[in-house]
């Protein structure tokens, strides 16, 4: 036995569209605010990260994008010590 249809409202070519929320940039860590690019990179670094992402389940964009962050904050941390030694010695 079938069931009966709902019957839409409105046009049903078009469906609603929600109004997009506007954030306020202390609603948003930056570490969930996701963009989207366009990259290229050497083949052999992305097949490196596929198959480490294979053999640890996961997903290959997430294994780069962790790469990245902790090249970025070792290089943070290391200027951040350089510079807070060259205070302490008067190098300015």
């Amino acid at each position: 036995m079938s069931r009966p249809r709902k019957r839409k409202t409105g046009s049903s070519r078009f469906r609603e569209v929600m109004q997009p929320r506007i954030y306020e940039e202390r609603d948003i860590a930056l570490s969930n605010a996701k963009v989207n690019i366009h990259i290229r990179l050497d083949a052999d670094l992305v097949a490196y990260f596929k198959e480490k992402a294979k053999r640890e389940g996961g997903r290959y964009q997430s294994l780069i994008n962790q790469h990245l962050r902790q090249t970025v904050f070792k290089e943070r941390n290391v200027e951040g010590r350089l510079q807070r030694i060259e205070e302490q010695l008067g190098i300015n």
